[in-house]
């Protein structure tokens, strides 16, 4: 299969660029080279290609249990343009029927900084250059230590599910999670990818035996790589929320903030939020955390605004608000998200210490703040753990209605 994806290169450099193709229906093996001085930490996508019923062309990507739809495709000539749903990434490329050539843009092909990408038709098997029947079984829970001996050391939890050599997870660390992760087990070697829109993961290490990973290498860009090894364990926990971040002394409500997507000034002491209780979501655009929790909170929204509910997302993005909004209104349009947006500041971290001033600990993107009818700030979280997380997310979704409904009920 190695071999296959070789030719299937190699051919594309020898077509004629004016020959008319188009593009073959049915699944699709994308591979983004973020290293291409490295061919191991090679990124497979699965991907499908379709015609809607309209008759639009479409192109889901499937990383585990989620499936993002490419409706955003223009096509001229030979090259095929897709621009990823919510985040800023495209993939520009060169059809030859049965394959793809092209570059892959993190942050849009506006910005410039690519990786090359490729695609073959008719593969389904993720990582079609391993296929060793699996030698362990790494269904479980795992603790990960990242950067181990370094002074970046952190540690994290490997969630994983093993069906043959199929494997699907996650990652949790005290920021939220790495979202739907999907490979496989080929003999002692272990691999996971995704790619989301605003993540480009890789993940592979040696298993040693069936409660041992070593040589475990992470990349998602040239700046973002890091080694990692891991040991079963049942028991392994993260710091809770409120070991992590709490309200300051002499804090007990929250005020914000920040510019709608009317250019209207906004604050909490508006009309609107006035007697509600209000979750305040700090994260942007940018985050696929965020996405996460964008769409529990709307659902959460419409199904408490009648009684008194609002949501607030503080969003940090650019350092203007012009660009920043095109950013937000996307992320609005694609998440169906149906609550007050604000930019509230530029990213970093002293903004948004500043931002949420209320607040000290180990902040992350995204960190909410839940209030009630009062203004009292009655609940602090940072970072999310999604619906890829399964048991944890459903925890969470559970514990926060209940609380929603405990503050409405106040009054």
């Amino acid at each position: 299969m190695k071999k296959l994806f070789l030719i299937g290169i190699a051919a594309l450099t020898f077509v004629g660029c004016n020959k008319k193709s188009e593009m073959k229906q049915g699944p699709w093996l994308g591979v983004i080279q973020i290293d291409p001085a490295d061919k191991s930490m090679d990124l497979p996508i699965n991907m499908n290609y379709t015609l809607s019923s309209e008759g639009f062309p479409q192109m889901v990507i499937t990383n585990a249990g989620e499936k993002i739809t490419i409706d955003e495709i223009t096509k001229y000539g030979d090259t095929l343009v897709m621009k990823l749903p919510v985040f800023t990434s495209e993939i520009k490329a060169i059809i030859r029927n049965d394959s793809l050539i092209g570059n892959y843009f993190p942050k849009g092909i506006a910005a410039g900084n690519s990786y090359k990408f490729y695609a073959l038709a008719g593969v389904i098997d993720r990582f079609p250059w391993h296929t060793t029947e699996a030698s362990f079984n790494v269904t479980g829970r795992w603790k990960v230590i990242e950067n181990p001996g370094t002074a970046d050391s952190t540690i994290m939890v490997g969630e994983f599910i093993q069906t043959g050599n199929k494997v699907t997870g996650t990652f949790l660390n005290t920021t939220g999670d790495y979202r739907y992760l999907e490979g496989k087990v080929s003999g002692n070697k272990f691999f996971l990818s995704a790619v989301d829109g605003a993540h480009t993961f890789i993940l592979t290490s040696e298993l040693t035996d069936q409660k041992t990973m070593e040589n475990g290498r992470f990349l998602a860009s040239p700046k973002w790589s890091s080694k990692w090894r891991a040991v079963r364990n049942d028991k392994i926990e993260l710091p809770t929320s409120e070991q992590l971040v709490r309200v300051k002394k002499g804090f007990s409500t929250f005020d914000f903030s920040g510019i709608d997507m009317n250019g209207q000034t906004v604050t909490s002491k508006d009309e609107r939020f006035k007697g509600k209780v209000v979750a305040a979501l700090a994260g942007g655009s940018w985050c696929p955390n965020c996405l996460d929790e964008a769409r529990l909170f709307s659902e959460l929204y419409s199904k408490y605004k009648d009684q008194g509910f609002e949501v607030v997302a503080l969003n940090f993005e650019d350092k203007t608000f012009e660009p920043s909004k095109k950013k937000m209104e996307r992320f609005i349009k694609q998440t169906d998200a149906n609550y007050t947006f604000l930019y509230v500041s530029p990213r970093g971290g002293a903004k948004r210490d500043s931002v949420l001033y209320p607040i000290e600990g180990q902040m992350a993107f995204p960190t909410g703040l839940i209030l009630d009818r009062k203004g009292s700030i009655r609940r602090v979280e940072t970072g999310f753990s999604g619906p890829g997380t399964g048991e944890h997310y459903t925890k969470f979704v559970d514990e926060t209605t209940k609380l929603i409904e405990l503050l409405l009920s106040e009054k």
